[in-house]
């Protein structure tokens, strides 16, 4: 069984490796600066992944900015120990390792101040908008962009056999790339959230 890999990084040396998405950094980091120097100390940061908080304290280095006394609220172990590596405290996980996860975890542990989550500009509303239902003032800040390569690799997908999708980002970038989702492959998802993308995207009209 032949398997194609679309996220960014691929541990399985027998996956067909194709990355479907790419983080950059924004050409003007303006806006995030501004978001750095207004943190106060009851406010949240909320990290929804690595690349959220390698972008973002590349931000804080630019403006010789370091970590404050805010509470830190990570999704996932990688996310986690990312922020430790790079100097980080006062962090708590959620036990859920998603945006439902994210959202149970405020509704028991509800923050003092607003919600600062460094994010990409094609995040789903599904976290800002069960946070708000809470009550919660979430205030996003657009960190870094989330694109299709610019020289993406295409392969034969007759030889395929299943595909693996990590992100919503990868499903839009394959549809982009390929057309379509052929009925005929297994799809695997990272993620209650990435599936519930899937199951959306293939059942529309395109």
């Amino acid at each position: 069984m032949r398997t194609l890999f679309t996220g960014t990084h691929c541990l399985n040396p027998d996956y067909i490796h194709t990355p479907l998405i790419e983080l950059v950094a924004l050409d003007d980091r303006h806006e995030i600066h501004d978001a750095i120097r207004s943190l106060i100390s009851s406010d949240t940061l909320l990290f929804t992944s690595r690349y959220a908080v390698r972008f973002w304290h590349e931000a804080m280095q630019e403006i010789h900015h370091s970590w404050g006394e805010q509470r830190i609220v990570s999704i996932g172990a990688v996310t986690t120990q990312t922020l430790l590596e790079l100097g980080a405290n006062h962090i708590e996980q959620a036990v859920k390792d998603d945006s439902y996860g994210v959202i149970e975890h405020f509704k028991g542990a509800p923050p003092q101040g607003r919600i600062v989550c460094p994010r990409s500009e094609r995040a789903l509303d599904i976290l800002p908008n069960g946070l708000r239902q809470l009550g919660i003032t979430f205030c996003p800040v657009i960190t870094y962009r989330n694109r299709l390569p610019l020289h993406p690799l295409k392969v034969n997908l007759a030889e395929i056999d299943r595909i693996i999708f990590t992100s919503p980002s990868t499903i839009d970038h394959f549809i982009q790339l390929y057309g379509s989702l052929p009925p005929d492959k297994t799809y695997i998802t990272r993620g209650a959230i990435t599936e519930q993308y899937l199951n959306q995207r293939r059942y529309e009209k395109i």
